[in-house]
């Protein structure tokens, strides 16, 4: 078509445009910003925090809208926009504001498989990981630890400013048994575990702080083949790695 000639010179990347939204999608809207020539906006580029948002959340049917031009591809006729673009970038300087190991109240904005989205400032989000919800339980279900709207301190484990990324944790905010565990028991000091399962390698033991451990098979006596789960077993410390998150035990 004639009037998609030369469209590259016309609207060049980074100049802003003023547009009307004439149809609203499930993940984008279509914005006429000349007669005959439409552009894609995105839900994406629509708003920086699009958690639990749509289009038509931000944008209706007739809708006369700044958009900056993102992407102009004459040969397939497709014009990219973006409407966030034409507002202050809220994560520019992001990693001063909030720098590794700071802590941070936010808002639970969403619960996923792993992990959840907090809100943490204006139009910043960031992600924490389900291994970075609690200190002994890894395959817990974020729902059964956060739910939405819970008012939370976190702490900024990682920024990535030029992706819009910022890394959150919860636990880091809690005391870390296994450091505990490490500054009250030495190598070699006797303690009583509880029997909680039984594998092919060995028994696994829950400790105080609700941490487990292993007990290899060749460290076992003969008599805890008759042992049964929730029974006391009386071990020695032979190792303790707060970093692996791994403490090593004998029990003869």
């Amino acid at each position: 078509m004639t009037v998609w000639r030369n469209i590259a010179s016309r609207y060049k990347k980074g100049t802003i445009q003023t547009g009307r939204v004439i149809k609203v999608l499930e993940y984008a809207c279509y914005v006429e910003i000349e007669k005959g020539i439409l552009g894609l906006l995105h839900l994406k580029d629509m708003a920086w925090i699009t958690s639990n948002l749509k289009p038509s959340d931000l944008v209706s049917c007739k809708d006369t809208i700044e958009v900056m031009i993102l992407n102009v591809d004459e040969d397939k006729q497709l014009i990219s926009l973006g409407l966030k673009q034409c507002k202050n970038n809220p994560w520019k300087g992001i990693s001063t504001r909030y720098p590794e190991g700071k802590r941070v109240k936010g808002l639970v904005s969403k619960v996923i498989d792993y992990g959840c989205i907090v809100h943490i400032d204006k139009d910043i989000e960031g992600l924490v990981q389900v291994s970075d919800m609690h200190w002994t339980d890894r395959n817990m279900h974020p729902s059964k630890i956060v739910t939405v709207g819970d008012a939370i301190e976190v702490m900024v484990l990682d920024v990535q400013e030029e992706k819009y990324r910022i890394s959150l944790g919860i636990k880091q905010c809690q005391p870390n048994p296994w450091e505990q565990f490490a500054e009250k028991y030495q190598l070699n000091d006797h303690i009583t575990g509880i029997v909680d399962s039984f594998t092919h390698f060995g028994i696994i033991l829950k400790l105080e702080g609700d941490l487990s451990a292993l007990v290899h098979t060749s460290d076992l006596p003969e008599e805890s083949e008759q042992l049964e789960k929730g029974e006391p077993l009386k071990v020695r410390i032979v190792s303790i790695d707060t970093e692996r998150e791994r403490i090593g035990l004998k029990a003869n």
